[in-house]
C-alpha cells in the first residue's frame, strides 16, 4: 500500500533524527548536572578561598601595624609613642569575612584533597585568632614582635598556603570541566553532522524512490486529465503498482470510457434535439429569430430568412425590433404587446406586410438570462380585417347618424307642440323616443371617436398643463352631477408636479369618463377622490377613487374592451366610455388601468407623460 511505503521511505530518517535529539538530551542534561555539581562548587570554594585570604592579610594588617607601632620611640631614640592597640572594628570585620566564607568552603562540595587543606586552613585559624589577641595584651614590643613572628605570621602563612592550594585546585577544576564540555560540544556536533548527512543520503533516496513510485503516476494521471479537459476521451492511465494510486487510475480510466460513451451518446441525443428544433422552427409559417445575450442572433427559421433576403437586414434585425430585444436583455422583462398598434410593416416581396412582435425573454433553471426569442406573427390579415371592422363601424355611425338626428329634431319639434297639442299618453310617447335617440346619438358619437382614435386620425391640439388646472376643470364640470347626490369631491395635488402636454379637451373627456363612473357607483353622500402624484417614469399619475362596490380582480383586464360590462351590475350604459378613455390615454403616450378588489372601492388611474419627458 501506498502509506506503507511511505512509513518504510521516512521510518530510518525519523529514527535517526529522534536518536540524535535523545542522544543530544541527555548529553546536554549530563552537561547541566556537570556543571551544576562541579563549576557551581568549584567557583563557590575558589571564591570562598580569594576572600578568606583577603580576610587574613587584613586581620595580619591590622595586627602588624600595632606591633610596628609599638616599638617606633625606642627604635628612634627620639620619643616613646603610646601604645597602639588594634583596631578592633576592622579586625572583627575581617574576621567575620573569613569565618562566612570558611563556613561556605566548609558546606561545598570538597574536590579530591581539598579536605585536608581545608582542615589545614581551620586547624591554624584559632591559633592565629590567638596570637592576635595575645599580642594585644602585651605590653613589651619586643615580646610582641616575637608572638606576632612566631605565631601570627607563621600560621598566617600556613593558612594562606592551604588557601592557595584550594584556590588552584579549584581553579584546575573549572578548566577541566570547561575543557570536558567543549570536548562533549565536538562529540555532539561531530554527531549530528553525521547524523544529518545520512538522513540526507536517505531523504535523497526516498525522494527519487517516491517520485518513481508516487510522482510519476501521478504526472500520468495530471496529463491524462489535461487532455481530457481538451477532449481527448481515449489517452489511458498507465497502472504501474495495485496501492491507492494502481485504483485511482482504474477509476480515472472508467470514468474516461464512462464519460466517452456519454459523449457519444449525448452527441446524437444533442444532433436529434437539433434536427427536431430545426424542424419544429421550419414548420412555423411567422418568422422566429433566437438572440443571445450580446443581441446576436444565433438561431432563424426560413420565414425569418426569406424576411431578412426580402428586406437586406445583413445578419441583424430592424432597428426597432433590435432596440426592443436589447431592452428585454437589460429588464428581463417580456414585451408581449395585444394592440395592433404595437405592429410593423414591412414590405416584403412587393407585398406590405404587418407582423405583432413578441420577445419573449429565455431562462434557465437558475433563473439565468440566456437571450431572447424574437416571434414576428404575420397579422397582416387580422390588421385588414380590424380595419375593415372599424371603417365597417365608422361608416355605419355615419350613415345612421343624419337619418338620427333628423328623428331627434322632429321628436324636439313634437314635443315643443308648435304643430299642433298633443295628449299626455302621446307626450310620454314621445319623451321616451327622444330619451333613446339622445342614447343613440351619444353611442354613435362614441363609436366614432373610437374609430378615429383607433385608426390614429384623431388630431391632438397639445399644450402643457399643470395637472392641478386639469383636475380642477374636471371637478367644476361635474359639480352639478356630485351635488345632485350630496357627494364630495376631495381632490389633492402634489407640489412641484410638472406640466403635461396634452389635448386639454379629449383629456378632460376622459376625466369626466371617470368621475361619472365614481358618481354612477358611488352611495349617497359618499366621498370622491381625485389626486395627482408624481410616477415611477418620470410623468404624473392621475387617479380618481371610489368608493363602489370595487370590481372583482379576474375583470381588471377586460374592463376597457368595448361594451364590455362587469356581470351583475345593474347600472345602464353602452360600456364605451373606458375604451375611449384608453384610447385617448394611448395616444397621448400614456397608460390607464385600475386598482380594485371587492366591496373596497375602485380607483382607475392615467399615467401621463411630463412635459421634460413627452418633449424628449
Amino acid at each position: 500500500m501506498l502509506r506503507t511505503r511511505l512509513f518504510l521511505y521516512l521510518t530510518p530518517f525519523v529514527v535517526i533524527l529522534l536518536a540524535g535529539g535523545v542522544y543530544a538530551i541527555v548529553l546536554f542534561a549530563r552537561l547541566a548536572n556537570t556543571v551544576d555539581t562541579t563549576v557551581t562548587n568549584s567557583y563557590q570554594s575558589f571564591a570562598a578561598a580569594s576572600t578568606m585570604s583577603l580576610a587574613l592579610a587584613g586581620m595580619d594588617r591590622e595586627v602588624s601595624w600595632v606591633v610596628a607601632g609599638s616599638g617606633a620611640g625606642e627604635k628612634n631614640n627620639l620619643m616613646v609613642y603610646p601604645r597602639r592597640k588594634i583596631n578592633q572594628n576592622a579586625f572583627d570585620q575581617n574576621k567575620r569575612r573569613f569565618d562566612e566564607n570558611l563556613e561556605l568552603l566548609l558546606k561545598a562540595s570538597a574536590m579530591p584533597g581539598e579536605t585536608n587543606l581545608q582542615q589545614v586552613a581551620t586547624n591554624f585559624y584559632p591559633a592565629f585568632l590567638q596570637a592576635a589577641e595575645t599580642i594585644s595584651t602585651l605590653d613589651a614590643p619586643e615580646n610582641q614582635r616575637l608572638v606576632y613572628e612566631r605565631d601570627v605570621v607563621a600560621n598566617g602563612q600556613r593558612i594562606n598556603a592551604a588557601l592557595e592550594n584550594i584556590h588552584d585546585l579549584n581553579h584546575k577544576a573549572i578548566l577541566a570541566t570547561s575543557q570536558n564540555i567543549r570536548a562533549d560540544t565536538r562529540e555532539v556536533t561531530r554527531l549530528m553532522i553525521i547524523g544529518t548527512v545520512i538522513a540526507l543520503l536517505i531523504s535523497v533516496y526516498a525522494g527519487y524512490r517516491l517520485s518513481r513510485s508516487v510522482l510519476q503516476p501521478i504526472q500520468w494521471l495530471t496529463r491524462a486529465t489535461r487532455e481530457l479537459g481538451e477532449g481527448k476521451l481515449d489517452q489511458p492511465v498507465p497502472v504501474a503498482t495495485r496501492d491507492e494510486l494502481g485504483e485511482l487510475a482504474l477509476a480515472f480510466n472508467k470514468m474516461a470510457t464512462q464519460l466517452q460513451e456519454y459523449r457519444q451518446s449525448t452527441s446524437e441525443k444533442i444532433v436529434r434535439l437539433h434536427r427536431t428544433m430545426e424542424t419544429t422552427l421550419a414548420s412555423f409559417p411567422d418568422p422566429i429569430f433566437v438572440l443571445d445575450q450580446d443581441g446576436h442572433i444565433e438561431l432563424k427559421n426560413p420565414a425569418a430568412d426569406t424576411l431578412m433576403s426580402g428586406l437586406q437586414l445583413q445578419g441583424r434585425l430592424p432597428d426597432r425590433l433590435q432596440t426592443i430585444a436589447r431592452r428585454v436583455l437589460a429588464s428581463g422583462e417580456n414585451f408581449l404587446p395585444n394592440s395592433f398598434k404595437e405592429a410593423v410593416t414591412y414590405r416584403v416581396s412587393g407585398e406590405e406586410k404587418f407582423f405583432l412582435p413578441r420577445i419573449l425573454a429565455m431562462r434557465s433553471k437558475a433563473d439565468a438570462l440566456l437571450g431572447v426569442a424574437v416571434v414576428l406573427y404575420d397579422v397582416t390579415r387580422f390588421r385588414l380585417l380590424d380595419a375593415t371592422k372599424t371603417n365597417l363601424v365608422a361608416t355605419v355611425s355615419h350613415e345612421l347618424k343624419s337619418p338620427l338626428t333628423s328623428v331627434r329634431m322632429a321628436l324636439h319639434i313634437l314635443l315643443e307642440k308648435t304643430v299642433g297639442s298633443l295628449t299626455s299618453k302621446q307626450n310620454d310617447l314621445l319623451t321616451a323616443a327622444r330619451n333613446d335617440t339622445e342614447r343613440l346619438l351619444r353611442i354613435l358619437n362614441d363609436l366614432l371617436d373610437l374609430a378615429r382614435l383607433e385608426e390614429g386620425n384623431a388630431e391632438l391640439r397639445r399644450e402643457p398643463v399643470s395637472p392641478a388646472d386639469l383636475l380642477s376643470g374636471a371637478v367644476k364640470e361635474m359639480a352639478d352631477k356630485t351635488s345632485s347626490r350630496n357627494l364630495t369631491v376631495i381632490s389633492r395635488v402634489e407640489p412641484d408636479l410638472p406640466a403635461v402636454t396634452v389635448d386639454r379637451q379629449r383629456i378632460n373627456h376622459v376625466f369626466t369618463n371617470l368621475i361619472a363612473n365614481a358618481i354612477k357607483y358611488s352611495p349617497v353622500d359618499g366621498k370622491i377622490m381625485l389626486s395627482a402624484a408624481p410616477a415611477l417614469d418620470n410623468g404624473v399619475e392621475f387617479s380618481v377613487t371610489d368608493q363602489g362596490p370595487g370590481i372583482p380582480e379576474e375583470y381588471h383586464t377586460r374592463i376597457f374592451d368595448r361594451f364590455f360590462r362587469v356581470p351583475g351590475q345593474t347600472k345602464t350604459g353602452a360600456g364605451l366610455g373606458l375604451s375611449i378613455a384608453r384610447e385617448i390615454a394611448v395616444s397621448h403616450g400614456g397608460r390607464i388601468g385600475v386598482r380594485s378588489a371587492p366591496g373596497q372601492g375602485c380607483t382607475f388611474y392615467m399615467v401621463l407623460p411630463g412635459e421634460a419627458s413627452s418633449s424628449s
